[in-house]
């Protein structure tokens, strides 16, 4: 990895970082953001794993659910 300078500060070069939830990574594509958005959706539907199997709760609300914590997450900020 190579170091710049700005003024006095070190600016160090990285193969990869988050900006606004997406992984801008050095080749440009989109496999790494794509694999992590999965992840952190896969890890908030396991959460609500409860709320599914919950036959009480209507499956107008589920889908509610569904649109406002899972569909939200993999969907934010996705134009960028």
């Amino acid at each position: 990895m190579q170091k710049f300078g700005l003024q006095e500060t070190e600016i160090e070069e990285v193969g990869s970082f988050v900006y606004l939830g997406s992984v801008v990574s050095e080749s440009g594509g989109t496999e790494e953001d794509v694999a992590s958005r999965i992840k952190k959706v896969n890890g908030v539907f396991v959460q609500l794993y409860p709320v599914w199997r919950n036959l009480n709760i209507s499956k107008e609300v589920r889908i509610r659910i569904f649109n406002t914590n899972v569909k939200s997450l993999l969907l934010y900020a996705c134009e960028t």
